[in-house]
């Protein structure tokens, strides 16, 4: 099929400051024509989109797909498909895989498997660091040339405050962004859960906000005086984004992102989900979350990205902790070996399939408009790939997802595309889903076929 016409459908494009109700036709990978009443050709597919919204292709500038080198996790394959399935067009690969995407070979095989795939497009995100050991900084314009559109050692933070100078003034030279995981590991202090009564109430070690918010404040003075731009990832407490708000204000070229789950949870979550629930940064207390919302609404913070981060249930410690953690039981005291052993989880959770209900969870409470979801999900971090997507002007590459805000539905985790569960948001019901991505012109997610059975 050369031709794809959306009837009737919302266009939501703050790129091109469009919103309305209009037909969108897609030729030969292309978008062809926006209007009202275009002529439907014979060869043309047609989509009944009313009452449906019709977006740029969702962006995720943060996933980790952990291939090369942990298949029982996540594959290339199963990833792009998780994606697709979650209204995602582009995803960012995190460089922390095995081996470390440091050098350009790497970054090939990345966009070579994907490629295979034929369905949501990758960008490798290069390493700072070789070996992400924080010692020697990269070939930056070797991996650029590879196909880096963002340099990262996301997982892990870069401590020497002389190599992030060095690597800011190559980085800014070509034109992208580092993007950091910010913790100071004095302050953290291996913690397994935010530092509180959470914490306490399971006898675990606690991670202060401090960890985070200090390492931000002198990555933010490396970046203004090298007048390099910077990305921070998955911001999570309010001190943080009070940093971030007044380095702007003196001149700093800083993005941020914010998490589903950091502004859907707090720290009580680990109550319920356990292993689960653990992440770094961890889930913070109910007012970090809170200044999270009033970041979001007040557009300091500017991207949503998911974090995807698979881990299979031997990772998570899952049957070491059957019985302890789940909604119907009571929050646990651990044991001094358990709470050992809860330390040992591995962080992270999945979410490219959660990330736009989760997120549009914001524009059913009036927090944000749906323009500024479309913003923040695909506009934004487009331009900080230094993509030419995000948005829907005639001749652009056909990247389009097409929503149905009202569509109610239950996260069940085994019926992800990911190969792994790890999730929070088992059970919960969410308003509003992805019914087609399209990448290029081409339908690599269809929802109506699954809601049909």
């Amino acid at each position: 099929m050369t031709a794809l016409l959306l009837k009737s459908g919302r266009v939501i494009d703050p790129a091109c400051n469009r919103d309305g109700t209009f037909d969108l036709l897609v030729r030969d990978g292309r978008v062809s024509a926006i209007g009202r009443d275009i002529p439907v050709s014979k060869e043309a597919e047609v989509v009944d989109a009313s009452r449906l919204w019709i977006s740029p292709g969702l962006i995720d500038v943060h996933v980790h797909l952990r291939d090369p080198g942990f298949p029982e996790k996540e594959t290339i394959s199963t990833g792009l498909r998780a994606a697709a399935a979650g209204g995602i067009t582009t995803v960012a690969a995190m460089a922390n895989t095995s081996p470390v995407n440091d050098r350009p070979k790497i970054a090939r095989y990345m966009i070579e498997r994907a490629r295979d795939v034929h369905g949501t497009a990758l960008v490798p995100v290069s390493a700072v660091s070789k070996e992400l050991a924080g010692a020697e900084i990269v070939d930056f314009d070797a991996m650029a040339e590879a196909g880096a559109r963002l340099f990262s050692d996301d997982g892990i933070a870069v401590d020497d405050p002389n190599l992030l100078r060095r690597a800011l003034e190559r980085t800014s030279r070509l034109g992208f962004a580092i993007s950091l995981h910010e913790e100071d590991r004095s302050l953290s202090c291996n913690g397994a859960v935010n530092a509180g009564a959470v914490a306490r109430r399971l006898s675990v070690s606690g991670y202060s906000g401090e960890a985070e918010s200090e390492r931000i404040r002198r990555d933010l003075s490396i970046a203004l005086n090298a007048n390099a731009p910077v990305h921070i990832a998955h911001v999570s407490t309010a001190e943080s984004v009070a940093l971030i708000r007044a380095a702007r204000s003196e001149g700093a070229q800083v993005t941020c992102e914010v998490t589903p789950h950091h502004f859907a949870l707090d720290d009580s979550a680990a109550l319920t989900w356990g292993p689960n629930a653990k992440m770094n940064p961890p889930l913070r207390s109910r007012r970090d979350v809170e200044a999270i919302h009033a970041s979001i609404a007040d557009g300091t913070i500017d991207m949503i990205a998911s974090d995807h981060a698979p881990h299979e249930p031997r990772s998570k410690h899952m049957a070491e902790f059957a019985g302890l953690f789940g909604p119907e039981l009571a929050p646990p005291h651990l044991s001094p070996d358990d709470a050992a052993n809860f330390a040992r989880v591995a962080n992270g959770i999945v979410g490219l399939e959660t990330s736009l209900g989760l997120a549009l969870a914001l524009v059913h409470r009036g927090l944000i408009s749906a323009a500024r979801l479309v913003s923040m999900m695909s506009a934004s971090p487009a331009r900080l790939l230094k993509l030419a997507r995000g948005r829907l002007a005639v001749g652009d590459t056909a990247d389009i997802t097409v929503i149905n805000p009202d569509l109610e539905w239950t996260v069940e985790p085994d019926k992800f595309l990911s190969r792994s569960r790890n999730t929070p948001f088992s059970g919960t019901r969410l308003k509003g889903r992805a019914l087609l991505t399209i990448v290029a012109g081409e339908i690599v997610f269809d929802g109506r076929k699954s809601l049909a059975r």
